[in-house]
């Protein structure tokens, strides 16, 4: 099959890029994407969790398949050098989430304008704030579930460079880990940096807690277990002779196992309290450590996942591959629970045809990336004919009924 996207997408597509827009703040992404779904036929619903989009088409009795895709962008001053690189300063989509919110709506537009479309609703939802970990959270907190029909499948899809262009890769079962975010504060009086034996200095103690933070996977996790802890953000506003009256930690989790979550988690509360006491600093009071968002490992519901695999192989001109579970993370799974759907999430290459499978440069999250040109393309087609084959109730079980989420393992 041909790999094509309506002529409106690539313009589409570097609009976004140039005009990125960061989490809950994407007011113009939403509305512009809303306004094409809407010309093609779709329901909208606006505002959902602030910036959040809904769109439902009817075509009458039968499956109902939803799919997601994210608003925001990232806090990095592009430097790709594209011709339509980011024109906002400081803001760049450099995790692909443009690419994906126009792969599904021209997905959705080619669906919506076949004549042989199989009865049934698809429902598309434009998530904000997943860089954030709780524009999920949100969406379903401001009624989301009430807008929308409940989909028996939930489908959502995401760019790699770990893999070249025309290469999709996925996971069975748990595909992504369940994600911890959590911020500590520790304050003081100040003081001047002439006197420091004067009182407790909060960036003495964010720096000694940073290193310590980082011994956790070695020493409390065990070989074979995996998880991921690392300080992304630590601030503390200050003057060449002022000690800092505050600092602040930023700290992410990754895991994928629940007695490992609990495990790590309890030690970092452990070494908080520890070196608030060698600073001088009370815990409770100075020091305080609060758990901002969780977010759910990913889970694939495997027999659907297989399916769609052999559907993308045999229908595009592309391999589908399966791959082990990767500590990235991604607030859908606060969806597939929410709707207690069946889901599957997968990866479309982006990095030069023909490459090989594994870590190049430049990856997502960083100043550089950039997918190749032709994901868009690959990306529509992928979404595509998974919307199609979920109608068509070929990623069902023998019985037509799709695997809930029941049968997986309790979220992490």
């Amino acid at each position: 099959m041909t790999l094509r996207v309506p002529d409106w997408a690539p313009a589409l597509y570097e609009d976004l890029h140039r005009r990125p827009e960061l989490g809950f703040e994407e007011h113009r992404t939403a509305g512009i994407l809303a306004g094409v779904l809407e010309r093609e036929g779709f329901t909208v619903t606006r505002g959902i969790g602030g910036t959040g989009v809904a769109a439902v088409l009817d075509r009458g009795s039968g499956p109902v398949v939803a799919a997601r895709a994210e608003l925001d962008a990232l806090p990095l001053q592009e430097r790709t050098g594209g011709t339509f690189a980011s024109e906002v300063d400081g803001v760049m989509h450099a995790c692909g989430h443009d690419l994906h919110l126009v792969a599904l709506v021209a997905a959705a537009a080619q669906l919506a304008a076949r004549t042989d479309l199989p009865p049934g609703r698809i429902v598309l939802i434009l998530q904000p704030a997943e860089e954030l970990g709780s524009g999920a959270a949100r969406m379903v907190e401001d009624g989301l579930t009430d807008a929308v029909p409940r989909p028996r499948l939930l489908l959502s899809q995401h760019v790699s460079a770990m893999a070249p262009v025309g290469v999709l890769v996925s996971t069975p079962g748990t595909a992504l880990a369940a994600a911890d975010t959590l911020v500590i504060t520790a304050r003081a009086p100040g003081g001047h940096t002439g006197s420091p034996d004067s009182g407790p200095d909060p960036v003495l103690f964010a720096a000694g807690l940073t290193q310590r933070l980082h011994t956790v996977v070695g020493r409390d996790v065990a070989p074979f277990e995996q998880a991921v802890v690392s300080v992304p953000g630590l601030a503390a506003p200050s003057a060449p002779g002022l000690r800092a009256p505050r600092a602040t930690l930023t700290v992410n989790v990754r895991t994928f196992e629940e007695r490992v979550r609990d495990t790590v988690l309890g030690r970092i509360d452990a070494l908080v309290r520890a070196e608030a006491a060698a600073a001088g600093l009370g815990y409770g009071d100075d020091v305080r450590l609060t758990r901002k968002t969780h977010v759910p490992r990913v889970e694939n519901t495997t027999p659907v996942r297989d399916r769609l695999a052999a559907v993308h192989e045999s229908r595009l001109a592309v391999r589908h591959l399966t791959v082990p579970p990767a500590l990235a993370s991604d607030d859908v799974s606060v969806l597939a629970r929410a709707f207690g759907s069946p889901a599957v999430y997968w990866f479309v290459g982006s990095g030069e045809p023909g490459g090989r499978l594994g870590p190049v440069r430049p990856p997502c999250h960083t100043d550089t990336y950039l997918p190749h040109p032709a994901t868009l393309a690959v990306a529509t087609a992928a979404m595509r004919e998974a919307v199609l084959a979920g109608l068509r109730g070929e990623l069902s079980d023998p019985a037509g009924q799709p695997h809930l989420l029941s049968d997986t393992p309790s979220p992490a």
